[in-house]
C-alpha cells in the first residue's frame, strides 16, 4: 500500500487568527503568536515541487494570513522570482476588508505576484467574529479584478442570505450554528468537534467500528505544514506524520512510504481506525462518550485524551492544539473592533 506522493499543500503562516470560529479545525485564535519564517516556507515550497513527479501546488492559509501583510505579500512576491509553481489561492476571513480601496490594492498586489484565487470564508461561525459586509465587499471588489471563477467562498449561500451572529443570544447561536453544522461541511477536528460536534452527534462508537483512515492518511494527495514545518495529511490536524527543516519533503515522504507500518498511532488508524486507537486509550482509563458527529469527531477525542497525557508524543503536535482553550462565547477582540 503506497503511500502516495502529494499533490496540494497548504503553508500555514501562523496560528494566530483574529477571530476564534467554532468551525476552527486547527485551534486558531487571537492568543496563537508568532509566524513562519519567509525562507523556511520558501524552502518548504520548493522542497514540495520537487518530491512528487506530479509537481505540488501550494496555497497560503493561517490562521488568517493576511494579519501578516508584509510577509504575505514578500512570499507571493520571492515565489514568483523564483519560478516557483503558481500560487494556486490565499486563504482569509476578509476581516481587513475595511474599504474598497485596500482591498484593490492588495488583491492587486497578489495577483500581479502570481495568485491564481482567494478564497474568502464566509459562514455563521466567522460571522461571530467578522462583520459579513467585509467579507462581500472582499468578494465584490476581488471579482471585479480577477472575475469569479477565481474568486472562491466558503459558504455562498451564506455569502447571499447570512449576517451577522455577534448579537445573537447564546441559546439562538447555538441552535443555528448546529442547523449548519448538520449540513455535514464542517470538519469534525480541533475546536470544530469540541464546540459542534455535540450538537450533531448520532453515531455510537460501535457504529465506527472497522472504519480505517488509510485513504486520508496514506492515499489521500493533500497535506499542511504549520509554522513550525509539522507536516498533517489533509485536514487531520494534530496528526504528525514529519517535520520539514530536520528533513527535506522528499526524505520525509520516503521515510514515511516505507515505516508507515511502524508508527505506532498512524498504523492503528490507517489500519483499524479511531476504534482501534479508542481501544488503547481505554487501557489508559478514556471513558466514550454514548454518540460521535463522526469517525474523525471520535478520533479527535481519543488523540486528545492520548495528547494530554503525554502518550505518542511524536505522532501528535503541537501540544497548544490539544490543550483547554477558551469557547468562542464572544467576539472580544475579534475582527469586528
Amino acid at each position: 500500500m503506497p503511500v502516495k506522493h502529494w499533490s496540494f499543500a497548504g503553508l500555514m503562516l501562523s496560528y494566530r487568527c483574529d477571530a476564534r470560529c467554532a468551525s476552527c479545525y486547527v485551534g486558531c485564535r487571537p492568543e496563537r503568536r508568532g509566524w513562519a519564517r519567509p525562507e523556511s516556507v520558501l524552502a518548504a515550497w520548493r522542497g514540495l515541487i520537487d518530491a512528487s513527479p506530479h509537481g505540488c501546488r501550494v496555497h497560503l492559509t493561517g490562521g488568517e494570513p493576511f494579519g501578516n501583510w508584509p510577509l504575505l505579500i514578500e512570499l507571493a512576491g520571492r515565489a514568483r522570482e523564483e519560478g516557483l509553481a503558481p500560487l494556486e489561492k490565499v486563504e482569509t476571513h476578509a476581516g481587513w476588508a475595511v474599504d474598497d480601496g485596500i482591498v484593490r490594492e492588495r488583491v492587486a498586489a497578489l495577483a500581479d505576484a502570481g495568485m491564481e484565487k482567494l478564497s474568502v470564508s464566509c459562514d455563521p461561525y466567522h460571522q461571530q467574529f467578522v462583520p459579513i459586509r467585509r467579507v462581500r465587499r472582499a468578494v465584490r471588489v476581488a471579482e471585479e479584478q480577477l472575475g469569479a471563477d477565481r474568486v472562491q467562498v466558503r459558504w455562498r449561500d451564506w455569502l447571499r442570505n447570512g449576517f451577522d451572529t455577534d448579537d445573537l443570544t447564546p441559546e439562538h447561536r447555538t441552535s443555528l450554528f448546529r442547523e449548519y453544522a448538520l449540513r455535514g461541511r464542517d470538519r469534525m477536528n480541533g475546536r470544530a468537534a469540541d464546540v459542534l460536534g455535540p450538537a450533531v452527534a448520532r453515531k455510537t462508537p460501535g457504529s465506527l467500528a472497522d472504519t480505517c483512515c488509510r485513504e486520508p492518511l496514506l492515499r489521500g494527495r493533500h497535506v499542511h505544514v504549520d509554522p513550525d514545518g509539522r507536516v498533517t495529511p489533509g485536514v487531520c490536524a494534530g496528526i504528525v506524520i514529519g517535520r520539514i527543516g530536520p528533513e527535506t519533503p522528499g526524505e520525509l515522504w520516503r521515510r514515511l512510504d516505507a515505516d508507515w507500518a511502524e508508527r505506532p498511532l498512524l498504523s492503528t488508524l490507517a489500519i483499524r481506525g479511531p476504534t482501534g486507537l479508542m481501544a488503547e486509550a481505554q487501557d489508559h482509563g478514556y471513558e466514550p462518550a454514548a454518540r460521535y458527529a463522526s469517525k474523525c469527531h471520535l478520533c479527535w477525542d481519543v488523540r486528545r485524551f492520548l495528547a494530554r497525557r503525554g502518550l505518542h508524543a511524536g505522532e501528535l503536535g503541537p501540544a497548544e492544539l490539544y490543550e483547554p482553550a477558551p469557547a468562542p462565547d464572544a467576539p472580544a477582540g475579534s475582527a469586528r473592533t
